[in-house]
């Protein structure tokens, strides 16, 4: 499903009317939403205020001692994964569930930062200038030798194909 951006008015709206004693039907209709979207920004807003309703624009990326502190809140009680990603403005509290089992399953060094995308490979070794000049010179004279070779077997009256 698509997500939809709202405007600032709209949301505002919206928290007025939550604001009001509005059951989850009444917004529903009223501002054409999904359930699970009214359920989503009543609890963001109970967390923290109409603000938090607000999806942040892009990933982030976050620290190992970020997601280490998190990672202890949740082991300490201090909250369950949706409680504790609004109090930390992690987007989504499944990022700290899949912390959370990495950190058991592989400890601090589970929660490190890799880089994104593919991996490089590993460069070759750096030609200098020299070598590279050398490495032309053989296989132009490799080409020389291959031209030579067919224009000899040409002349003979063979062929170059088999």
């Amino acid at each position: 499903m698509l997500s939809k951006d709202y405007s600032a008015e709209f949301k505002q709206r919206f928290a007025d009317r939550y604001a009001d004693g509005a059951t989850i039907t009444m917004p529903q209709h009223e501002f054409g939403l999904t359930k699970s979207t009214v359920k989503l920004w009543r609890e963001r807003i109970d967390q923290g205020g109409v603000e938090a309703i607000d999806r942040p624009r892009k990933n982030n990326r976050y620290p190992q001692e970020f997601k280490l502190r998190v990672v202890e809140a949740y082991l300490r009680g201090e909250g369950d994964y949706k409680a504790l990603a609004l109090e930390h403005g992690v987007r989504n509290s499944a990022q700290i569930r899949d912390r959370v089992k990495r950190y058991r399953e592989g400890g601090e060094d589970a929660l490190a930062v890799h880089p994104s995308g593919r991996r490089r490979k590993e460069p070759a070794s750096e030609e200098t200038l020299e070598q590279r000049c050398a490495r032309l010179e053989m296989e132009v004279e490799i080409l020389k030798r291959m031209a030579a070779s067919a224009t000899d077997l040409s002349a003979a009256g063979g062929s170059t194909r088999q």
